[in-house]
């Protein structure tokens, strides 16, 4: 208790009293992320407003040997920016939260990492021409991060199709080492330049040790992102699939995502949202558009964007060419009759489709969002109805849930992202028995499909290497980097149990 005391006046010296706290109360709201399950009860949170500060907190936490946990506003669903265990300080970057700079000339923004994607973009949109980041971070984004987008290697929300995940965008870094040194990652790693314009320089890219490290090698504290233009005309189209005698939704849509990707159509985002999950959104009035249109069956829809009207046309000419020879049945241009294309894009569609995974109505209990060939969508599909069947008497038993709910979506140049999970609402009683399937859930992905997580947080990290898909080599290769970086264990520990190892 005297350690901790400690520990508290020295960080205390650092933010002011105003910018730490060790009540129980607020201690408590930050030991969990949006799961219910996974829990760690810190004993400090700090709320930094600078690097320099960020600095200092690490090196107290290194001469007391206490552990960090960065975090942004807490949005993911596998335990990624909370303690493994009690204990220790919880580091709350959302105060450095603004933009710093954008240079137009070179189209880079440079900000604070603790800003939302939603507010960055709404910023964007109101300089000069109008701009965004292409990618427009996760679906959570009227609350993540764009630390936390960058930490989980995100594609979720809007762009994915056309730019890939946020971490292609990233052209540099500000990052604070668990030792408490401050480094420039990209072009501004040379100390004669002031502005950063490329992430591949000065050797090795050392941007990546960063970026999808889920918080384990170093706090970021400033990211510089490409930025684009707003295009002046966008179009969009949504599509009912129903179960044919030879194909089942999954295998038809797949079928035609893959020929989008392949011949390398100018898609913005393009989606497939199962029966269950449109059913889930009309009963949770996320998409109301949806009930209107009293939609039945699965949806795929996509969204493209253009400078002109002839190349919208264009565009969309090709695109709904292959709908149209897959025999998939368009729904009315209106949102009111359905286009959830529309919706999507115009009425920030991309960041509610996946609300009620945040907001406790409908709970992916057992998150496992993978990324896999596009052609593996039928194989997920079957892998998913098994896992639910075999476990589907578990699962009721301790809680509402064990639909097969999930989304998949395209993302830049091949592949497509599997976003959700097993649906599961349990209390606390019955917290063990639901980390047991959630544990079972993800090892089957990895296993069945390869399936290559991004949300590396407690749970899905350490799933990662019990199952085994890691290599002797590999494993010990990530060791040796966390225990150069982070030689006092202090940050973030206990994730993939590196913590556990050296």
């Amino acid at each position: 208790m005297n350690e901790i005391l400690n520990v508290y006046e020295k960080i205390e010296n650092i933010v002011g009293t105003k910018y730490v706290t060790d009540s129980e109360p607020i201690c408590y709201s930050y030991s969990m992320n949006c799961d219910f399950t996974l829990q760690g009860i810190p004993d400090i949170v700090v709320k930094p407003s600078n690097p320099e500060e960020v600095s200092e907190i690490l090196k107290v936490a290194n001469e007391c040997g206490t552990k960090i946990i960065p975090r942004g506003n807490g949005a993911d669903l596998t335990g990624g920016a909370k303690p493994i265990g009690d204990g220790g300080i919880v580091l709350d970057v959302t105060r450095m939260n603004k933009i710093l700079d954008v240079d137009e000339e070179n189209r880079i923004v440079t900000v604070e990492v603790g800003i939302s994607w939603s507010e960055l973009c709404e910023q964007l949109s109101n300089v000069g021409i109008g701009y965004y980041t292409g990618s427009t971070g996760p679906a959570s984004g009227f609350s993540a991060t764009i630390g936390g987008g960058l930490s989980n290697n995100t594609v979720g929300g809007g762009g994915a199709a056309m730019y890939g995940a946020v971490t292609e965008q990233c052209v540099g870094l500000e990052v604070v080492l668990p030792t408490g040194e401050i480094i420039y990652t990209g072009a501004k790693a040379n100390s004669f330049r002031d502005k950063p314009f490329t992430r591949f320089a000065l050797g090795a890219d050392y941007s990546g040790l960063f970026l999808g490290d889920v918080g384990i090698h170093g706090i970021k504290t400033k990211a510089s992102l490409n930025i684009y233009p707003l295009p002046e005309y966008r179009g969009y189209a949504t599509y009912v699939i129903k179960k044919t005698k030879e194909m089942t939704p999954s295998k038809r849509a797949s079928d035609l995502m893959i020929k989008w990707q392949h011949q390398r159509l100018p898609l913005h985002d393009f989606f497939y949202y199962t029966q269950s999950t449109v059913n889930s959104l009309k009963a949770q009035k996320v998409a109301k558009n949806l009930i209107n249109a009293k939609v039945r069956g699965a949806i795929l829809y996509y969204t493209t964007v253009a400078d002109t009207q002839k190349q919208l046309d264009y565009n969309i000419e090709r695109i709904e060419k292959l709908a149209q020879e897959a025999e998939f049945e368009k729904l009315g241009p209106t949102i009111e009759e359905g286009n959830i294309g529309k919706w999507f894009y115009e009425e920030d569609g991309r960041w509610q489709w996946s609300n009620h995974s945040w907001t406790g109505g409908y709970l992916f209990g057992l998150g496992g969002c993978v990324k896999c060939p596009t052609h593996q969508l039928p194989e997920y599909r079957k892998m998913y109805d098994q896992w639910v069947q075999r476990n589907f008497p578990k699962m009721i038993e301790i809680g509402p849930g064990g639909g097969a709910e999930f989304v998949a979506f395209g993302v830049n140049p091949t592949y497509i992202d599997v976003a959700g999970g097993a649906g599961v609402l349990s209390d606390v009683k019955h917290r063990d028995v639901q980390y047991e399937l959630w544990k079972d859930f993800l090892i089957t992905q990895i296993k069945t499909l390869g399936g290559l997580h991004y949300w590396m947080g407690e749970i899905i990290g350490r799933s990662l290497v019990d199952s085994g898909a890691l290599t002797e080599e590999y494993y010990n290769f990530m060791i040796t980097i966390k225990k150069a970086l982070d030689p006092n264990k202090i940050l973030s520990p206990g994730k993939f149990y590196l913590g556990d190892n050296y």
